[in-house]
């Protein structure tokens, strides 16, 4: 019998382990239980295991943005200057 792997933040179950991620990131653990929860789903977070791959591309796609320039003003000088952040 194989075993049915469920993703924590959508519920989507499959026996393919190829289709989940084992998930170990603590940094994020809070946000995966956040996630779950938004979608109506009660998860603890010693309950996070595995999440799938659908999942696990738009929760960490989130914080790759592009660098914007800000417009900074030296306290010294006056002198203004982009700093792209």
């Amino acid at each position: 019998m194989s075993e049915v792997y469920e993703c924590s933040i959508c519920g989507y179950k499959s026996s393919s382990r190829a289709e989940f991620v084992e998930f170990r990131d603590p940094v994020k653990l809070p946000k995966v239980v956040d996630k779950a929860r938004a979608r109506g789903r009660g998860v603890k977070p010693e309950d996070v295991k595995y999440i799938c791959i659908k999942c696990s591309v738009e929760m960490y796609q989130e914080e790759t943005k592009p660098p914007r320039a800000v417009r900074v003003v030296c306290p010294r000088c006056g002198e203004v200057i982009e700093v792209w952040l």
